[in-house]
């Protein structure tokens, strides 16, 4: 295959655009689109296709008609004859079952991914080693593991192969909620501590908004939506969708201080919050409210039961499905609450009003 200078992108080094038409059985994916940044989310329900694009830039799809330029590298033109071989991709790849050698190590395992990294072999093993620290069970056969050392290890094997870009096909999914709970961090400290190019694909909300900068939304073959996560999974396109699958808002935060029945922390924009149940002073926790537990007051409360009220302005009232969306900036972080067309109408809500969000202890869930 002639791979001559001719074929080489010159595009920006986060910019990606991805155009497969791909026939399997009774189910066609057509998809056409770009982003650029870092880290991209593909999200959707099961069967929409997430997988298949995921094959087809792993290069396991050779009938598809594709043109796919994943983080300004050309991996692949239908139209030009031209197609990277999947060993020349460079691709990391982490699936929802890690794939791990049974019979083998940790650091056996690990050293698969070496044999591809070139010079940086030793110092890329020993930073991914230390970044998802399984440094203390390294000579441990994989199936000792627990399923969520075991999904460490596959993203520390990945990584050691010094990768141009990481796949990574619902990595999660497997895991009940406290194991996610444990391993989401460990995927934010790889995006940032890395910077490596990023597709992840997932059917949960929260993942989405925490990992990814762009927000692909995929149903039935078709990218329905494309743009910023937390604006995209609120939109009238993906906004069902969404829903369906457990749609929240998601804050990430600081402990500021620890009581003993109690936690306070702080928000993008330094507003605080109070939760039900103590936390070590200066850790980072993730946080989800669901809209429906959000109430709007135009006056400062000081008389409620509820431990929250946080100052906002409202920034849209978007109706849907017989209640209103009602967007409201915080100051640096946008929450949104779920109000009856009544209560939006009563309270004369409109854009640039200042109210008063108020959220119960109770009603705030802890993610990571």
């Amino acid at each position: 295959m002639n791979t001559s200078a001719s074929l080489h992108n010159t595009a920006s080094p986060r910019s990606s655009h991805l155009a497969i038409q791909l026939t399997l059985g009774s189910f066609r994916l057509d998809i056409d689109t770009q982003w650029d940044a870092q880290v991209a989310v593909l999200f959707g329900p099961s069967g929409s296709g997430k997988s298949s694009v995921l094959e087809t830039l792993l290069g396991l799809q050779p009938s598809a008609r594709a043109h796919l330029q994943l983080a300004g590298e050309l991996l692949e033109d239908s139209e030009k004859g031209f197609r990277l071989a999947p060993e020349k991709r460079g691709l990391g790849w982490v699936p929802q079952e890690s794939t791990l050698f049974p019979h083998l190590s940790v650091r056996q395992n690990l050293s698969f991914g070496k044999k591809r990294a070139g010079p940086q072999a030793a110092s890329i093993f020993q930073q991914a080693v230390e970044v998802l620290e399984i440094g203390s069970f390294l000579d441990r056969n994989v199936e000792t593991l627990s399923g969520g050392e075991r999904q460490r290890v596959a993203l520390a094997r990945a990584l050691a192969s010094n990768p141009r870009a990481l796949l990574l096909d619902e990595p999660l999914a497997a895991l009940d909620r406290n194991l996610r709970a444990r391993i989401l961090p460990f995927l934010l400290r790889v995006r940032d501590e890395f910077g490596l190019p990023m597709l992840y694909i997932t059917h949960d909300p929260d993942e989405a908004v925490l990992l990814g900068e762009t927000l692909l939304v995929l149903e039935e073959g078709r990218v329905v939506a494309n743009g910023p996560a937390r604006e995209v999974l609120w939109s009238p396109a993906a906004l069902p969708l969404a829903e369906a699958l457990g749609l929240e808002n998601v804050f990430e935060a600081r402990v500021a201080a620890e009581g003993s029945t109690s936690t306070q922390v702080h928000i993008k924009g330094g507003q605080q919050l109070t939760l039900g149940d103590p936390l070590p002073s200066d850790s980072a926790v993730t946080l989800a409210i669901r809209a429906e537990d959000v109430l709007i007051s135009t006056v400062p409360t000081e008389t409620l039961s509820a431990r929250n009220t946080l100052k906002a302005k409202v920034l849209r009232c978007a109706p849907h499905r017989g209640h209103v969306h009602v967007h409201l900036d915080l100051g640096g972080e946008e929450l949104v609450a779920r109000l009856t067309p009544a209560a939006v109408s009563s309270l004369e809500l409109q854009v640039g009003k200042t109210v008063y969000a108020i959220v119960k202890a109770q009603a705030i869930q802890q993610i990571s």
